[in-house]
């Protein structure tokens, strides 16, 4: 399209627009929740322009199209653009901006806090967008911005080759990514922001850009951990290490005992090789609060096993720990892949006292049937790397705690989220920051607790390429 033709289709659609937007209130809102209120020529004017494709609450897969992984949100966008490269995606910015709307970002839907997808206003799309391309040669991978963890792990794998990912097979990579990236092989290889190499990104006034420690390193810099604030990541490109078989599998210990069974898995975390993960969990069941361990070993079976002998000699019920691909070790390590109405929130934790494990104790022995937490242990080659040299902050040795409540029925929502609040309140005075990725709500408070010290330069970095704050629907960087 010529940058003439492109000019007068963005002032059409803007007019059309306009009007629909006169008279008090936006009826881009109220159609997204009463069919046949968006004006169908606007949106084929849009779609005309498109390689992708523009849904309206009138097309049959709107529904499906507007649903996000935590169902607690039940938002109506107005159009959703299901983007096939990086000109739709400027145009649509180009687009949102112009008729005021609100504007979110979807890669894999999965944002805690709901920010995948908005009431009345404009989806950016990236799910068309999902080809993984892998050099095994140069073990690079290239992955569009709207590709999964399972498309990405698929690609690499078949070359034997994997990159730190996500735990949930359907996370989208970006979001993961740009946020920090925990995964399986983070004390082994970092990060998922510490293997990524560079990043093709679409700014806010439709620029198409690099970024790399050559190419813009301000914005490379910022982009490894502080999440899609500056810019819409379009493709990544991945530093590869060779992945094998793993031992993987779980442990599941008898009902009680919690403080005895957090205190082993602290001294086995103190003297824990890169070449382990392990995550903990207490868990309710019908007896009780249960302890609950994953472990994943890279390396030579035989020495996992001796490694694990501590955690066995503790008697578990179960004991589910055997070689497997590392593609169906990332399918254990889901801890839930299906759609869920949940609340969820997380501290980092420098120490796992026993003032804490005791709050720990007592918070889920009078907890709600679905309430849970999750204990991920960080040391080896993610907390090698420099607190400033990326955005990404948790680079001590610690204990990143998820504590997560689900419901299904609407009545039960409120005693959840309290119950995830409560909790999350008594462990603070432990906390020192918070994982950007796992927080179902916002505030400039969480935000700056979790960027610490790097936040006044993610500020200035905000201003350069966001300055009027487009990209707000998340957890929001304000420009400096």
């Amino acid at each position: 399209m010529s940058v003439s033709t492109r000019r007068r289709f963005v002032g059409q659609t803007i007019l059309a627009a306009a009007g629909l937007c006169a008279s008090g209130g936006s009826v881009f809102a109220q159609g997204a929740r009463k069919s046949g209120l968006v004006d169908g020529s606007a949106a084929r004017r849009l779609a005309s322009a498109m390689s992708g494709r523009v849904i309206t609450p009138e097309a049959s897969d709107y529904e499906s199209a507007r649903l996000i992984f935590n169902r607690a949100f039940d938002l109506h966008p107005a159009i959703i653009v299901r983007c096939a490269n990086a000109s739709d995606v400027a145009r649509t910015l180009e687009f949102a901006q112009t008729a005021n709307l609100p504007l979110a970002v979807r890669g894999g839907g999965h944002n805690r806090a709901g920010f995948s997808v908005c009431d009345g206003g404009v989806v950016v799309d990236l799910s068309r967008m999902s080809r993984v391309e892998v050099d095994a040669s140069k073990r690079v991978a290239r992955a569009e911005a709207g590709a999964l963890v399972r498309d990405l792990d698929q690609a690499t794998q078949h070359f034997g080759l994997a990159t730190t990912s996500g735990g949930c097979p359907t996370v989208g990579i970006t979001g993961l990514t740009l946020g920090g990236g925990e995964g399986l092989l983070m004390p082994k290889y970092g990060a998922a922001c510490d293997n990524l190499i560079s990043a093709q990104l679409v700014t806010v006034d439709g620029k198409q850009v690099e970024a790399s420690p050559n190419s813009n390193p301000d914005l490379f810099w910022a982009i490894r951990g502080g999440g899609g604030n500056f810019a819409v990541a379009t493709a990544l490109e991945y530093r590869l290490h060779p992945v094998a078989d793993v031992l993987m599998g779980t442990l599941t210990y008898p009902p009680g005992r919690i403080p005895e069974f957090l205190q082993a898995f602290v001294k086995f975390v103190a003297t824990a090789p890169d070449d382990i993960t392990v995550v903990g969990g207490v868990l309710p069941s019908e007896q009780g609060p249960r302890f609950w361990m994953l472990a994943c070993y890279f390396g030579q079976a035989h020495d996992g096993n001796d490694l694990l002998r501590p955690l066995r000699a503790l008697k578990p019920q179960e004991d589910k720990i055997r070689i497997m691909s590392y593609l169906d070790a990332q399918s254990v390590a889901g801890f839930s892949s299906a759609p869920m109405a949940h609340f969820q929130t997380d501290l980092f934790l420098p120490e796992l006292s026993a003032a804490a494990i005791s709050t720990i104790t007592t918070a889920t022995a009078d907890a709600a049937p679905n309430a849970k937490v999750f204990i991920v242990p960080l040391y080896g080659a993610i907390t090698r790397v420099g607190l400033s040299d990326t955005a990404f902050s948790l680079r001590q040795r610690g204990y990143e705690v998820d504590i997560i409540c689900t419901w299904s029925n609407p009545t039960e929502q409120a005693s959840a989220v309290q119950w995830v609040k409560s909790l999350r309140d008594n462990l603070q005075p432990f906390a020192h920051g918070v994982y950007v990725n796992q927080l179902g709500e916002t505030s400039d408070e969480l935000v700056r607790a979790a960027y610490r010290s790097n936040y006044e330069r993610l500020a200035e970095v905000k201003r350069k390429y966001d300055p009027n704050n487009v990209l707000r629907r998340n957890q929001n960087i304000k420009p400096a």
